[in-house]
C-alpha cells in the first residue's frame, strides 16, 4: 500500500512537470506544442489500451479489460491521426477548457471532503478549484481577439495549474511524513509506558 501511494505521488509529480513544460512551450512555440500535445495524448491513450489488453490476458481481473483496451487504442489512433484538426484554436481551447472545468469540480469535491474531515485550510483547495473553474470557462469562451494573446493566456493557465498541483503534492507529502513521524513517537511512548507498568508489576 505504501509503495502504491508513493507511485501515485511520483506519477502525479512527473505529469505536472510535463504539463508545466508544455505550458511554457505553448507561449513560445504554440503551434508545435499543440500538435505535440495532441499527438502524445493519442499515442499515450493507445499505449494504455495495449497495457489494458496485456493485463487482461495475464491476470484477467478486469472482465471488460480487453474491450476497454481496444476502445482506448482506437480512440488514441483517431486522436493522433486527427492532430491537424484538433490543433485548431477553437477545438483545442474547448478540449483544454473542458479538462480545466472537470479538474476544478474534482478538486472542489476533494476540498468538501477535507471539510467534512475537519481538515485545516480546506478552503484553500476550494479557492484553487474556483480559480481553475474560472480559467476553464474563459478558455472555452476564448474572449481574446488575438490568437497570439490567447496562446499566452492558455500557456500561463497551464503553468499556474501545474505549479499549484506540484506545490499541493509537496505539501501533502510533507504532512504525511509529519503524521507518520508523530505516530512513531506515539507508539514509542506507548511501548515505554507498557514496559514501565510491567516492571512495576514485577517488582510488586
Amino acid at each position: 500500500m505504501k509503495n502504491f501511494f508513493k507511485k501515485i505521488k511520483i506519477t502525479s509529480l512527473i505529469f505536472n512537470i510535463i504539463c508545466l513544460i508544455f505550458g511554457i512551450c505553448l507561449i513560445f512555440f504554440p503551434e508545435t506544442t499543440k500538435y505535440a500535445i495532441i499527438l502524445l495524448f493519442g499515442l499515450g491513450l493507445s499505449f494504455c489500451g495495449i497495457i489494458e489488453i496485456i493485463n487482461y490476458f495475464l491476470y484477467g481481473y478486469e472482465s471488460l479489460g480487453f474491450w476497454i483496451g481496444c476502445i482506448d487504442i482506437l480512440f488514441g489512433i483517431i486522436v493522433a491521426s486527427s492532430a491537424n484538426i484538433l490543433t485548431n484554436i477553437d477545438v483545442f481551447a474547448f478540449v483544454v477548457g473542458t479538462l480545466f472545468v472537470f479538474a476544478s469540480l474534482n478538486k472542489m469535491q476533494k476540498s468538501l471532503n477535507y471539510r467534512r474531515l475537519n481538515a485545516k485550510n480546506w478552503w484553500i483547495d476550494t479557492i484553487f478549484a474556483l480559480v481553475i473553474l474560472i480559467l476553464g470557462i474563459m478558455i472555452v469562451a476564448n474572449p481574446f481577439e488575438s490568437e497570439y494573446i490567447f496562446n499566452i493566456f492558455l500557456g500561463l493557465a497551464i503553468i499556474f495549474n501545474s505549479l499549484m498541483e506540484i506545490i499541493a503534492n509537496i505539501i501533502v507529502t510533507t504532512r504525511l511524513k509529519k503524521i507518520k513521524h508523530n505516530l512513531k513517537d506515539l507508539v514509542k511512548k506507548e511501548i515505554i509506558i507498557d514496559l514501565d507498568e510491567d516492571d512495576y508489576t514485577i517488582e510488586k
